[in-house]
């Protein structure tokens, strides 16, 4: 199954991001430092470096900025320390947004230390061209990499292989 309403062109573009973003994690989990898999898909963002989500992964292959840097224990924006625990009024924590693009939608947009941000979740959704109806398949707490690999075969596309190289 593809991904409904888009043009062949689209699909391809959603597809290598995919894939694309399946192989972040798999080079994340396979790095020679990594002692243990530093992949965990119910952790939006750990400590090991690349860490975080499948939604992580597909924002940052495609230049996302987060909102909050993670340094340790503390978290900052704009280099300047933050209190995660201070109410802004945001559907998710804090740690799991990004500043939002000018090709995101306006209602998945919030605002937050006097920025516009947006859910990784709904970054994903956008740059994967699922519709919400794929949100908890993809971005599942409980998503292992095989599961994660046969959803995106199912819903956004087979991996290509051109010229001996995979998309």
């Amino acid at each position: 199954m593809t991904v409904p309403f888009t043009t062949p062109d689209q699909q391809v573009l959603y597809r290598e991001r995919a894939w694309r973003a399946f192989d972040r994690i798999t080079a994340a989990d396979e790095a020679p430092s990594a002692t243990a898999p530093c992949w965990r898909q119910a952790e939006f963002r750990t400590q090991c470096g690349t860490g975080c989500c499948y939604a992580g992964h597909v924002a940052l292959g495609n230049g996302g900025q987060w909102l909050v840097d993670i340094r340790g224990d503390d978290m900052f924006i704009d280099g300047m320390a933050i209190n995660p625990d201070v109410d802004e009024e945001l559907s998710w924590a804090v740690w799991e947004y990004m500043l939002a693009e000018p090709d995101d939608p306006e209602d998945a947009i919030e605002e937050a230390y006097g920025k516009r941000v947006v859910h990784v979740s709904n970054r994903a959704e956008r740059l994967l061209g699922s519709p919400r109806r794929c949100h908890y398949l993809f971005f599942n707490g409980s998503n292992s990499r095989a599961r994660l690999e046969r959803l995106i075969t199912e819903h956004i596309g087979p991996r290509v292989i051109v010229g001996g190289t995979a998309n």
